[in-house]
């Protein structure tokens, strides 16, 4: 181990005014850690190759202004891996645009007005998860909701006067109320 060792005779780093002096304020041991910092060295080869801790070394490389994991290479790659995310967000907001589609379609042949509040939720639910997906901005959602609420109201009529004209009462009597009702309890 002591063999692997560097030994410490560091070139001097260059003063405040271009000399070749140390600057005061730096103990050896900063010296090296810094000068293999400049060398491209990594945190883990300077503390194997040194003997010090990583931590240590983190710690004298961050007062100096040199901070680990921040090479252009990472950069790059933190860069792709945001690309690769935002691709996939997206791809996921346009599958769920496209649920979205087949829901509206079920809403307008739903049996019952609580079939159709339960098609409607799920909708409502899905076109929100595509709104938080797509990054849709704030105008363009208050647009999306009022046409939503207008195609809903559309759709909620439709079932209303199916009910009514299947049923021959009005769909907010008492009568029909009682006619949900055995629907539901069929159902179940």
């Amino acid at each position: 181990m002591a063999a692997d060792l560097i030994p410490f005779q560091p070139e001097p780093e260059r003063g405040k005014d271009g000399s070749a002096e140390l600057p005061v304020d730096l103990t050896y041991e900063e010296q090296i850690v810094l000068d293999l910092c400049r060398e491209g060295k990594g945190r883990n080869e300077i503390a194997k190759l040194t003997g010090i801790s990583t931590w240590t070394v983190s710690q004298i490389a961050s007062r100096h202004g040199h901070y680990f994991g921040r090479s252009p290479q990472v950069v790059a790659a933190q860069a792709a891996r945001d690309a690769q995310l935002k691709e996939r967000k997206q791809r996921l907001a346009l599958q769920l645009l496209d649920n979205a589609e087949l829901y509206a379609d079920a809403l307008a042949g739903v049996g019952s007005p609580k079939d159709g509040q339960l098609v409607a939720k799920a909708l409502r639910d899905i076109l929100e998860s595509h709104e938080l997906l797509s990054g849709v901005s704030e105008g363009e959602e208050m647009q999306g909701t009022k046409d939503f609420l207008l195609d809903l109201r559309e759709q909620m009529g439709k079932v209303r006067d199916e009910f009514e004209a299947r049923h021959g009462v009005p769909f907010d009597s008492d009568e029909a109320r009682r006619i949900i009702e055995q629907e539901e309890n069929s159902d179940e």
